[in-house]
């Protein structure tokens, strides 16, 4: 059984179904996160409710983020996203060949570089975006500043932030 308590709302329990093991958990601001061994399963202290979802079979989880409004999982086959103010998972599915070969991330968002795209999330946000990298577009900085995130490549510069309704992009 995953239990998140608070001042406001007291004691709120899910329970783990057989033979689901917890492998980590961690708390900030509003939202908690626990990750077993089948399921991602999501605290709001705004809400006042948990959330699941559920792994595919032999799904591993490779990072956690957990920030005070957000947290972020990364797994070898799907990127996620908990938003604590209303409690929901949002998903984006990685390709067949695509890797994550760097995270950055702040208070009000982040970026994931792969090697097919750039990928934002921001609590704001629907849910993920992407700018698709072209064949011989490569990055070659991040700047992490001011809430945004700017990416540039080879061939143009990016930036993502919670105030923005996506990526803008600069020739």
């Amino acid at each position: 059984m995953a239990i998140a308590t608070s001042q406001l709302s007291g004691r709120r329990e899910i329970p783990l179904g057989s033979q689901e093991v917890v492998i980590s958990s961690g708390t900030s601001g509003i939202n908690g996160v626990v990750v077993t061994s089948r399921r991602l399963l999501g605290f709001s202290s705004r809400a006042l409710t948990w959330s699941k979802k559920e792994l595919d079979v032999n799904e591993k989880v490779l990072e956690r983020k957990i920030l005070s409004t957000f947290s972020l999982i990364r797994t070898d086959r799907h990127l996620y996203g908990f938003r604590g103010v209303n409690g929901l998972w949002l998903e984006d599915a990685l390709g067949v060949r695509e890797k994550v070969v760097r995270f950055h991330s702040n208070d009000y968002g982040a970026v994931f570089i792969t090697n097919e795209r750039m990928i934002g999330f921001t609590p704001l946000l629907g849910g993920f975006a992407s700018k698709w990298l072209d064949i011989h577009e490569r990055v070659v900085g991040v700047d992490n500043e001011n809430g945004l995130i700017l990416v540039s490549t080879t061939r143009r510069t990016l930036v993502f932030g919670s105030r923005l309704s996506g990526w803008e992009e600069f020739e």
